[in-house]
Formats: C-alpha cells, sequence, structure tokens
C-alpha cells in the first residue's frame, strides 16, 4: 500500500508522523484495525528512526512492511 510505504520511508519522525496521520485521515473507515495497531504500536514500529539513515534504510528495506 503506497500510503503506508510513505509513513515507513519517510525521512525523520516529524514525517513519518504527518504521514500517518494523511494515512489514518484516507484509511481510517476502510481499516480500523489497521490504523489501531499502528496508534498501538507506533514506537516499536518507528524505532528504526533513532537509527542513522543509512541503517534505517536497510531496516525498513529488509523488513516485511
Amino acid at each position: 500500500m503506497v500510503d503506508l510505504k510513505q509513513v515507513y520511508q519517510a525521512l525523520t519522525l516529524g514525517e513519518a508522523e504527518l504521514k500517518f496521520v494523511e494515512f489514518q485521515e484516507k484509511w481510517e473507515k476502510r481499516y480500523p484495525l489497521v490504523i489501531r495497531s499502528w496508534e498501538q504500536n507506533w514506537v516499536e514500529f518507528t524505532t528504526y528512526f533513532r537509527y542513522p539513515e543509512e541503517i534505517s534504510r536497510l531496516i525498513h528495506t529488509t523488513n516485511v512492511f
């Protein structure tokens, strides 16, 4: 899903948060469980933003997101 990909491929945590809000507004009615899961697990899903860009890129390109 392209919209969700924009969340985890954001360059910064702030950008990811903005992209998630856009994703949420667009898809919440159709996929409320997905939205809730992301909200409940946000810290875990965004852990890779703590690493330098080169490492975080490796993390999310080898992940099943």
